[in-house]
Parts: C-alpha cells; sequence; structure tokens
C-alpha cells in the first residue's frame, strides 16, 4: 500500500510538472491582460503602436478625429512614452513586436481614462526603469517617485503641469495612465488571485485568440459601452440599453479606414456565444419599408429574414414573457392567422425622444394581405377588451383609423422577446404595411409625414442609404446622426453637453452609421465621416417665388387647405371687404366670395356629402358658414348664432370618423354649445352654462384609454372644466390651475398606463400638470424676474408639439417641454406674437412676429436667426416642409399681397 501511495504521488507531481513546463508556468513573463480591469468599455491590442498612430494620423479622417479630447489623451500618453525613451525613433523601437494594449474605464461620475499597458517579450525596454531606480531625476524635470503595494510609481507634469502622467513596471508590464488609480487598479487585479480581469470576464473574446499584428482588435464589451452612454446621459438612457446589457454583447473587431469612412469588422457575441444564425434563404433587401420610414428616424433597425421563424435566431435573453398573455396568443385564431401571414422582415424606428424613460417606437411589417391582418388584430384587441366595442379604444387622424391593443409588450410576445417598451400597443395602416407604435403621438406622427411624403421613400439621399447597405444581412441598424446629435446634446449629462457642444464641428462630421450583423456571427460597422467644414451658423436663403395682388387690405390668412382633387395645398385669405379668397397652391384664384364679417376662428374641413369632396367650414362673429371648394354655401348654412351672443371660439369634431360632425362652440362669456352638422344644438349644450368665466383657448374633445370621451375648455379665471359628451362635468365642479390662464394647453401621453395629462402655465408662471382623473401631477414655478412676466405655451400647427415662451421686459427666452432653454433674443418691440412649426427634431421652426413693425424674425432648431433680413408681414404666415425636395415652403400675408418664399436646406 506504502508503495503504490509513492507511485501515485510521483505521478500526480509528475503530471503537474509537465502541465507547467508546457504552459510556461516557470515564465514569469505576463501577456499584458492581467492589469486589465473588467469595467473597460473596450481594448485596443496591437503589436505595432506607433506603426499604427502614424497609419492612423495620415489617414484623411485625422482631419476631423484629432480635435477629439480622447484621441487627444491617447497621443499625449504616446508622446510622453516617447520622451522618457530618449526620442530618436526609440519608442517604435522598443514596442514593435510587443503587446500593446489601449483600455477605456470609467474613472468617475460622468468621466473617463485610458490605460495603456505593454507586455515586453525581453527586458531590453525597462532599462530606463533601473536607472530611475538609480537616479530618479535620471535628467527628467520634476520625475516624482512613490509607493502602492510594494510597487514603484512614477509621477510627471505634462501638458505644462495641468496633469500628471503615472506608470510604473510590473514584472514585464510597463502601466501608464493620466488617471493614477487605474495604474494603482491594474496592479490589484494583477497581484489577485480573487479579482477576474478582462479577459477572465470576457473569455470568449480571446477564444480562439486573434494573432496579434500591426492592423489590430478591439475588444468591445456592451456592458461596458452601456455604461458610458448611462453616464454621457445622466442615466436616461437606460431603458435603451437594457438589452444591451442584459443579453450581454460583445465582440472582436479589427478598425479600418478608408478616405470618409472608419470601418470595424469581425465576431459578435451574445452572452459568450457566438452571434452565428442558421438562416436558410437569401434575406430580403428591406427597400419595401422606405416609404414608411419618417425623416423624423434617429435610429432604424431592420431585421430581414426569410421567413419568420429567423426571429428565433435572435432571441432576447432579457425578456421574461408573461405566461396568461403567451398562452392567450397561442390560443387566438387570429393571432395564428396573423403570424402565418408575417415574413422576416420587421423594421423598428425611433425618433426624437431616444433616451427619454418611454422612448417613442414604431414597428413596422409587411406582411402578406395587410387589410387582413389588421382586422385580424382588430378582432384580438376587440377580444381583449371582452368583445365591447364601447371599451376598444379608437381615434382618428389624417383619415386613417388608429386602435389599441391594451396588451403589455405585444410584439415582444410574438417576435422571440425583441421589440420591447410596449406597454399598449397603437396600430393602424399606411399604404401595405402594418403600424405598430407603442404612443398614439408616434403613430400620429408617422400618418402626418406618409400623407406629406416627407418619408426615407420620398428622398432620394435616405432610400440610397437603404440601397448601399443591401449587403445580405440578415440584421442592419442605421444611425441618422444628422438627427441623433441634437437629441445627443439635449439629453446628455451637464458634464458631458458642453463637451459635445465644444466638439460640434467633429460630432456633425458623422454622417451616418451602418451595422450589419450577418448570419455567420460577424458584424460589419460602418461609419461615415463629412471631410468638409460643417454648415452649423448656415444661414438659410429665403427666396420670394411667387406673390398674388387682391387690390385690398388682407385682414386674415394665410391658412393652408387641402385640395381634396390631388392633395396639394391651397390657401385662403380675407380681405378688409369681407371677400373670402381661395387660391391654389399654383398661384390661381379658386373662387372669391363676400360674407358679412371677419373671420374669427380657425378654418377646418369636412367632408359633408361623404362623397370624399371637402368643404370648408369658419365663423365669424355671428354665424358658423360651409362653403365648397367653389364658394358656395352648403344647405342650411350659415348657421346663426344665439341673439345678443358673440362666437369667440370654433372647434369642428369628428368623434368617431364617420363624417357625423360636431361644432364646439365658446362664446365670449365662457359659455359652451354643441351643435350637429345641420345647425341644431344638442342635449346638455344649449348652452352648457358653468359661470367660469371667458375661455383662453379653444375648446377640445380628447378621448382616453379606459375613461373615455372628455370635452375640454380653459377658461381665463384658471378654471379647467372636463365634461363628457352629454355636457355633464366629469370632475365635479371643475380644477383651479391658477389665479389665471391666459394661453394655451397641450396634452402628453403618459406612459406605464398612466392617463394623459393636460398642460399648460397660468400667470404667475406655474407650470401645471392634470390628469384625465382629474389629479394635479406636477406644479413647478418658472423664474418670474418681474411681476410683469407673460409666460405662454405655443403649441406647434399641429398641436403634437409645444414650447414655453417667457417674455421678460427685454428678453424672450424659449424653452423645450422639458423647460431647459432652447433659445433666448432681445425683444424687437412691445407688441409681439409668436408661431411655432416642427416637423420633427432637426426641422423645427419658431417665428417671431413683430405686430408694430410687421417684421417676422425665424429661428432654426438650434435658436438660430435664420432671415438675417426680416420678412415683410401683416398678418400671420403659414409653413410646410417638403422632405423630397429638402425644402420648406413659407406663406406670408403683407398689406394687399398673398407671398410665398421657399427656403431650401
Amino acid at each position: 500500500m506504502k508503495n503504490l501511495l509513492i507511485i501515485l504521488l510521483i505521478l500526480v507531481f509528475g503530471f503537474i510538472a509537465f502541465l507547467l513546463v508546457k504552459s510556461d508556468f516557470f515564465d514569469s513573463r505576463l501577456n499584458g491582460m492581467e492589469v486589465v480591469p473588467p469595467n473597460a468599455i473596450f481594448v485596443f491590442e496591437t503589436n505595432d503602436p506607433v506603426g499604427y498612430w502614424n497609419n492612423l494620423v495620415n489617414q484623411p479622417v485625422w482631419e476631423k478625429l484629432h480635435n477629439l479630447p480622447a484621441l487627444a489623451d491617447v497621443e499625449s500618453q504616446l508622446i510622453f512614452l516617447d520622451s522618457i525613451t530618449g526620442k530618436s525613433g526609440n519608442l517604435d523601437k522598443y514596442l514593435k513586436g510587443h503587446r500593446f494594449r489601449l483600455s477605456l474605464h470609467p474613472i468617475g461620475k460622468g468621466a473617463f481614462g485610458f490605460l495603456i499597458g505593454i507586455a515586453f517579450e525581453n527586458e531590453q525596454f525597462f532599462d530606463f526603469i533601473q536607472k530611475l531606480e538609480e537616479n530618479p531625476d535620471n535628467g527628467i524635470s520634476g520625475l516624482k517617485k512613490r509607493n502602492y503595494s510594494g510597487v514603484a510609481l512614477y509621477e510627471i507634469k505634462t501638458d505644462g503641469g495641468a496633469r500628471t502622467f503615472t506608470f510604473t513596471r510590473f514584472e514585464n508590464v510597463l502601466i501608464g495612465s493620466h488617471t493614477s488609480f487605474l495604474v494603482e487598479d491594474g496592479i490589484r487585479y494583477a497581484k489577485s488571485l480573487e479579482l477576474k480581469n478582462f479577459k477572465q470576464s470576457y473569455p470568449h473574446l480571446f477564444q480562439p485568440s486573434i494573432p496579434l499584428n500591426s492592423k489590430g482588435v478591439l475588444r468591445f464589451s456592451g456592458e461596458g459601452f452601456a455604461s458610458l452612454v448611462n453616464e454621457m446621459t445622466d442615466g436616461i438612457a437606460e431603458p435603451l440599453l437594457k438589452n444591451l446589457r442584459e443579453n450581454k454583447l460583445s465582440s472582436n473587431l479589427i478598425p479600418s479606414f478608408s478616405d470618409t469612412t472608419i470601418s470595424f469588422g469581425g465576431q459578435f457575441y451574445t452572452d459568450g456565444e457566438s452571434g452565428r444564425m442558421e438562416s436558410e434563404g437569401e434575406s430580403p433587401n428591406g427597400l419595401s419599408f422606405a416609404p414608411v420610414i419618417s425623416n423624423r428616424a434617429a435610429w432604424v433597425t431592420q431585421y430581414l429574414f426569410p421567413r419568420f421563424e429567423g426571429f428565433k435566431q435572435i432571441p432576447n435573453l432579457a425578456f421574461n414573457p408573461r405566461p396568461l398573455i403567451a398562452a392567450a396568443l397561442d390560443e387566438s385564431q387570429d393571432i395564428q392567422d396573423f403570424l402565418n401571414a408575417l415574413g422576416g422582415e420587421a423594421t423598428m424606428v425611433l425618433e426624437e425622444n431616444l433616451f427619454e424613460k418611454n422612448p417613442n417606437q414604431i414597428l413596422l411589417l409587411h406582411p402578406e394581405n395587410t387589410e387582413r391582418r389588421y382586422r385580424n388584430l382588430e378582432k384580438f384587441a376587440l377580444e381583449v377588451s371582452q368583445n365591447d366595442s364601447t371599451k376598444l379604444f379608437k381615434e382618428y387622424y389624417m383619415g386613417k383609423e388608429i386602435f389599441m391593443l391594451d396588451v403589455e409588450e405585444f410584439p415582444a410576445h410574438l417576435f422571440e422577446g425583441n421589440f420591447t417598451g410596449f406597454s399598449r400597443s397603437y396600430i393602424s395602416m399606411a399604404g401595405n404595411h402594418l403600424i405598430i407604435g407603442n404612443s398614439l403621438k408616434s403613430v400620429k406622427n408617422l400618418l402626418e409625414d406618409y400623407y406629406n411624403d416627407n418619408t426615407w421613400g420620398k428622398s432620394l439621399a435616405y432610400k440610397d442609404i437603404l440601397k448601399e447597405n443591401n449587403n445580405g444581412a440578415p440584421v442592419r441598424l442605421i444611425l441618422n446622426n444628422d438627427r441623433f446629435y441634437p437629441i445627443l446634446i439635449q439629453n446628455s449629462s451637464p458634464s458631458w453637453s458642453p463637451v459635445f457642444q465644444k466638439y460640434a464641428p467633429v460630432f456633425r462630421s458623422f454622417d451616418w452609421m451602418n451595422i450589419s450583423i450577418f448570419k455567420e456571427g460577424t458584424v460589419q460597422i460602418k461609419l461615415d465621416i463629412d471631410l468638409g467644414e460643417p454648415e452649423i451658423n448656415k444661414q438659410m436663403i429665403l427666396t420670394e417665388s411667387r406673390s398674388t395682388s387682391f387690390g385690398k387690405q388682407l385682414i386674415y390668412g394665410p391658412k393652408g387647405i387641402q385640395n381634396f382633387n390631388d392633395r396639394s395645398t391651397d390657401f385662403l385669405v380675407q380681405d378688409e371687404d369681407y371677400f373670402i379668397h381661395l387660391i391654389s397652391g399654383e398661384g390661381e384664384r379658386v373662387f372669391s366670395q363676400q360674407i358679412p364679417g371677419a373671420i374669427i376662428s380657425e378654418i377646418h374641413q369636412i367632408d359633408y356629402f361623404k362623397n370624399g369632396k371637402l368643404q370648408l367650414v369658419f365663423a365669424t362673429r355671428d354665424f358658423i358658414y360651409a362653403l365648397d371648394r367653389y364658394g358656395n354655401l352648403l344647405p342650411g348654412y350659415p348657421i346663426p348664432f344665439l341673439q345678443d351672443k358673440e362666437i369667440a371660439f370654433l372647434n369642428v369634431l369628428d368623434y368617431d370618423n364617420n363624417r357625423n360632425y360636431r361644432y364646439f362652440v365658446a362664446d365670449s362669456e365662457g359659455d359652451l354649445y354643441l351643435y350637429d352638422q345641420k345647425g341644431d344644438l344638442l342635449e346638455g349644450w344649449v348652452p352648457n352654462i358653468h359661470r367660469s368665466g371667458a375661455l383662453s383657448y379653444m375648446p377640445g374633445h380628447h378621448r382616453e384609454p379606459d375613461l373615455g370621451d372628455f370635452m375640454v375648455s380653459v377658461h381665463r379665471n384658471g378654471k379647467l372644466n372636463l365634461f363628457n359628451r352629454r355636457g355633464e362635468s366629469k370632475v365635479g365642479g371643475g380644477i383651479l390651475l391658477g389665479d389665471g390662464i391666459s394661453t394655451a394647453y397641450a396634452i402628453e401621453e403618459s406612459g406605464n398606463n398612466e392617463p394623459s395629462k393636460l398642460v399648460t402655465i397660468n400667470e404667475a408662471g406655474e407650470v401645471v400638470n392634470v390628469n384625465f382623473k382629474g389629479e394635479l401631477t406636477y406644479r413647478n414655478q418658472l423664474l418670474r424676474p418681474e411681476t410683469d412676466t407673460k409666460f405662454s405655451l405655443v403649441n406647434d400647427q399641429n398641436k403634437t408639439d409645444y414650447v414655453w415662451v417667457i417674455e421678460e421686459y427685454n428678453k424672450l427666452k424659449v424653452m423645450r417641454p422639458n423647460e431647459q432653454l432652447f433659445f433666448e433674443m432681445s425683444i424687437p418691440s412691445s407688441e409681439i406674437e409668436y408661431m411655432y412649426f416642427s416637423f420633427g427634431e432637426g426641422n423645427k421652426i419658431f417665428a417671431v412676429l413683430d405686430k408694430m413693425q410687421d417684421f417676422a424674425y425665424l429661428y432654426n432648431g438650434r435658436g438660430q436667426l435664420i432671415n438675417q433680413k426680416p420678412i415683410s408681414i401683416s398678418q400671420s404666415l403659414w409653413i410646410d416642409f417638403s422632405g423630397s425636395d429638402n425644402e420648406y415652403t413659407l406663406m406670408t400675408v403683407y398689406g394687399d399681397k398673398l407671398y410665398e418664399y421657399k427656403i431650401p436646406l
């Protein structure tokens, strides 16, 4: 027995010795990854850092990149290493053929630093370290030495004494950084037997290892990148980053450069496993989605599988399906019919509020027989509503039906956990595509852009982006930096926003970023760079293209009216003799018709005969008028208002898009009336007398999921009234919003199934939010430097976006909905009005109308004055944006003329 134990011990120790020898155990050299902490966002490796750097700085793109502070920091560290090696090309000689690693790490709130680690195969390079130990000055002025955990650290001032560079030798690895604790962290991880370094945390990035060469390799951590973006955005981007972090995405990328492009290509991993997709057949090209991708899009993700089953290749590991929902979907014949008609194509679009808690998302699908699949989903939504049609929320916009499917994360339950962020789904159609949005606003925006041709399909430049990237990849991500950069500025943290603005010429030169993930599990990233100088302060040129004279002073207009024949825009004005003139988009007079009074309302359009031909509806103080396109009165019009009463506001409602119109009227004393289209007053509104006083804004209608219809009136005395369609109050005696309201209101959707909220500001400058349960959910006092400071809410042309305006003695401040400053300017006169036009992020115009001098000043989305020479204007203005022509059309009235201007971008 004793001999057997001896034999076993000899075998065991012999085997151990064999393993140690084979693994170079007795060779104490480290490979350098031991000093890289696991929180690295990336690790860049090469065996020829000086050659690589020289190649980079000789690229055309370096003219843009060298201004970035991060690259300047790397350059500074390399210059220092060159200085301590005696210059004369010694650095290249010492580093070539050795393992050079550059890693980026978080170092504090919103801050990041680089760590350099160089693993040497021999110790020639460390001769100077020995000399430093013998003579710390060694001719290097200001060199200091200290110890950390038994290791000598050297520190020297760089950049004129502004920063300190710390470096040391640990075993055969030289470690250096402008952040001393990164060097200390590297030593701590290298010494520890318990702490996992970057390589131990991401072993798949090193198996199989990519041979080190002069091209280098970038080992990228999705978790680290998520932390970077989270710091930059103060945590508000977390919903967008959740999937990136929880799916543990990572990759090995080899960088390359061309004249105007930076590219990265390599292997892609999910949770440590190769991203390879088992997919047979060719991927669709995705071009069919171009007509329904809005020009507002900042981020587009396309899934282009040959069949629907392809989504099983890319499950979202972060998503946990709810068993009851999954079972209901499996059991529904309508859902199964819907799924059977789906192919493998889907496009996800994210727009302006990309980084918000509940970013607006649009999922686009292209199934067989779109109309039938739409009805499949509508029938399922009715099932979810217990087959009670009164509980099925429906809204109508731009002539399209939108219904709500109240199933949490509906798309994610169908698409293997992809497309999360849909607490509810709002569903509509555009052409042959299904639209599924996570908010009503996002669907309305798309329907509006689709109607107005403000889509990628109508823009050659945008459509070409899809064509150029038709590379057979089943997953493609496209970022439009023109849209993304303004969003980044608005949503970045206080410490990062100044950086992005300071280096705007660099960041704006980034054009498009395209990420393609191939079925082999490889990824290709292309970042296009515009080498020209960005026109940040570019002055748009206003070119007068047409004018029409009427011979009489114009007192109303211009108002844009849809021509039902060809969907072009006609324009309505009124002169001092009360003649109404309708002018076609080509400048031809359609009709002139005199009425006995001035128009005091908006111009609305109805389809009175339900035949697709639209008529005009408006009000004077005494009548409600309805005219056809040729100026003829409709039967029974004008509808006379009550004697001794004056109309103050008129709104036209169509609750269910059935063209049974209602006219919602407020008189000058604040009493409310509801007429049908034949001119009969409806029960509960004859009038609705509530003694709340005059209104501050046009009365409206709002439909809220689960809560029904609301008739809304906001009054100058600060009171908000909410009624049902029968005129009965839904919140008792109303809600007091402050001592007075003299401005408009807006309605904002809330996320997480919370009711929408009415938003306004009272005369004291207090922002007030009230939800449609009648609950005050937010109050905030804006800065009020003077007692006569005026506060306003200004809606855009479609009442889907708004800004706050603060008018002080000699200054005007414009603020975004989140109360951040948009821009400020000097007030041109004491009589000013404002208008706001929004066509998506990057396409916004704020107009200041000087009513004393009859001038208009236009400001773009960055608060910059568009027209150095003011536009002459005596009434209002109208602005539209054409995505296909990439230009604005502006219509104004001055004196007796209607003017048209073109503003190319």
